[in-house]
């Protein structure tokens, strides 16, 4: 598995674990979403939309209990009204705009995790500031080979800034470039 897709799998992951399950609240900013293939289910939560300056993009995320869907938008994290290609994150992440999708729950037996690589998000702008839209996607199985085939929506989501989890840039090197002993720089952004 690649940096960039741990990266995006991690990342949901703390969302899951640290977020609080929502409290049937049915106003407000909200995503929906259904999806066929390997499983087949609705989920509909609140939803969030944080903005993170040093990695450009915004993450829109809706999570209930154990089930929670993750769309991150790259777009030098203005979320400028239009058409992102669903794309695996390591190509989306070049490729603004670009949209990256994962949805994870809890079977009977295990976690099951799916992430998008192909399909389009189309993004709206209020005139208030609010962003709305909908999606399609298709997303393979993190670990297994099953498939899935999304259709879902977004409205009323308000942008602020990362409350947490958003990642700083690689310190630049104060080392000599002749300096053999200097580690060399990471390029790859921590996951805390």
């Amino acid at each position: 598995m690649s940096t960039a897709r741990h990266a995006l799998v991690a990342c949901l992951g703390v969302a899951l674990a640290c977020a609080k399950p929502e409290a049937g609240a049915r106003t407000g900013p909200r995503l929906t979403v259904r999806w066929t293939g390997a499983d087949t289910a609705a989920f509909g939560a609140s939803a969030t939309a944080e903005r993170c300056d040093t990695l450009h993009l915004i993450e829109i995320r809706a999570i209930s209990g154990d089930t929670g869907l993750g769309l991150v938008l790259y777009d030098s994290g203005t979320a400028r009204p239009g058409s992102y290609p669903i794309r695996p994150p390591a190509a989306a992440s070049g490729a603004a705009p670009a949209a990256a999708l994962a949805v994870r729950w809890f079977s009977r037996t295990a976690v099951q995790g799916f992430q998008g690589d192909s399909g389009q998000v189309s993004l709206r702008r209020a005139a208030n500031g609010d962003l709305s839209g909908t999606f399609t996607a298709n997303a393979h199985a993190i670990n297994t080979s099953g498939r899935l085939q999304l259709t879902g929506s977004f409205e009323g989501l308000r942008v602020k800034p990362a409350a947490r989890g958003c990642v700083p840039p690689p310190p630049a090197s104060t080392a000599s470039p002749r300096d053999s002993t200097a580690p060399p720089r990471d390029s790859t952004p921590r996951v805390d």
